[in-house]
């Protein structure tokens, strides 16, 4: 072997006698026998777990309160005359995601067949029709005026019954 390997090795050696001191290793097994004699069961110091009340939130589907209303889009809850309320087999639209307060009416598209209404969300134009779905509580366009947008919404009363309203989403005049 080469000096530098010895030197290595003979470190190695007396780093690990180092390691075995009977001296500190009684003095260790001493200090564990004293602490263990009084030291209190683990299950006396920890108190039970205590489960909070459970409390459910149930005005996910109402408008928050810090969004702006639109002029005469106010429309109240009343109950419903619809007996099989709303399709959970339905796939939801991509528009089903935004508050119907987010929608502004900018135009409208209309022939001999039907009329389209131009609803901007969060910037981007979309092309509706006459029962197209919209906003978080099961909205459907139920009429395309050149002045204003009808909405009919139905959600569930939690009772069994269900609450519909009629909203109107006027056009927006030039910004």
């Amino acid at each position: 072997m080469n000096r530098a390997a010895r030197l290595c090795a003979m470190g190695l050696c007396v780093g690990l006698a180092g390691c075995d001191n009977p001296q500190s290793t009684a003095q260790l097994q001493a200090f564990l026998q004293v602490t263990q004699l009084h030291e209190e069961p683990a299950s006396a110091s920890v108190p039970p777990l205590v489960r909070p009340p459970v409390f459910v939130y149930g005005a996910a589907n109402l408008r928050s309160p810090f969004q702006v209303l639109h002029e005469g889009a106010a429309g109240s809850w009343q109950a419903s005359l619809v007996e099989d309320g709303v399709d959970d087999r339905r796939a939801r639209a991509f528009l089903e995601g935004f508050d119907l307060e987010q929608f502004e009416l900018v135009g409208t598209l209309s022939n001999d067949r039907e009329s389209n209404a131009l609803l901007r969300a969060k910037g981007v134009v979309h092309r509706l029709k006459v029962g197209d779905y919209l906003g978080r509580n099961n909205g459907q366009i139920a009429w395309i005026d050149k002045a204003h947008v009808e909405v009919f919404e139905v959600i569930s009363d939690g009772q069994g019954g269900w609450l519909e309203r009629s909203l109107t989403i006027p056009l927006k005049q030039q910004s």
